[in-house]
């Protein structure tokens, strides 16, 4: 089982599906990122960057997606010998993350985690990376919990249906049953923290109302990640963010 810096338990080849609470601090990281074709990666890039995450290489192949391991086998079989030839100097010595600029399938997660046997993110984990960090309200911490665990679960049923089906060499039948237990206890968290955004929802819904009763104006700020939001309202309100 590999460890996050942050002593937080990653499962092995599982596209980084966390145990426990999820990381929020990732300055100091260092990745490789691996693309496809000729896309523009420049917003995916920044938002890298936002993270305090650094990317020591970008590596590129031609053609079309992997449908098992983004790369195809070889090139991926490369990224991972490099990985495990780390030593003091090499470039890669302290990568601990692989990124893939693409919205990646659960096969595609399980299949380059199994590969490079460290942490991987494609475009979806870094976007709910990025929300867990800035999460500051109790609505949204629930939103992105929520998602991650949604997204967690869709990995590890392709983990547990690769070992069932003897695609891929597994843990034999303790493991298969430690990964249904693992969906399970993620699905009754599911209900756990549905209630609890539901109850969240009526408390925000009855003081809506109440500011409504006593004339307050709302206004809302919406934007993408760093595009001022909080800047914009200090500027406005004289009051920091909450």
């Amino acid at each position: 089982m590999a460890k996050s810096s942050d002593d937080i338990s990653v499962l092995a080849g599982t596209g980084g599906v966390v145990l426990g609470e999820a990381r929020t601090n990732h300055e100091g990281r260092k990745a490789v990122l691996l693309i496809r074709g000729d896309e523009d990666t420049s917003e995916f890039i920044a938002l890298v960057e936002t993270m305090g995450i650094a990317i020591v290489e970008t590596l590129h192949q031609p053609g079309i997606e992997d449908p098992r391991g983004y790369f195809g086998k070889g090139r991926l079989q490369d990224v991972a010998d490099e990985l495990s030839s780390r030593v003091q100097g090499h470039p890669w010595q302290n990568v601990d993350l692989v990124l893939m600029h693409t919205n990646a399938s659960p096969r595609q997660l399980v299949g380059v985690s199994s590969a490079v046997e460290i942490e991987v993110w494609d475009r979806v984990r870094l976007l709910l990376s990025l929300f867990t960090s800035h999460a500051s309200s109790l609505e949204a911490r629930l939103q992105v919990r929520i998602a991650r665990m949604l997204s967690d679960r869709t990995v590890l049923r392709e983990l547990a249906n690769q070992q069932t089906t003897g695609e891929r060499a597994g843990y034999g039948g303790g493991g298969i049953t430690a990964l249904q237990a693992t969906i399970a206890n993620i699905n009754r968290e599911l209900v756990h923290l549905r209630k609890r955004q539901k109850k969240h929802a009526v408390a925000q819904s009855e003081r809506r109302k109440q500011r409504s009763r006593s004339g307050a104006v709302t206004v809302g700020l919406a934007g993408y990640t760093n595009a001022g939001k909080s800047s914009l309202f200090l500027a406005l309100s004289g009051k920091d963010v909450l």
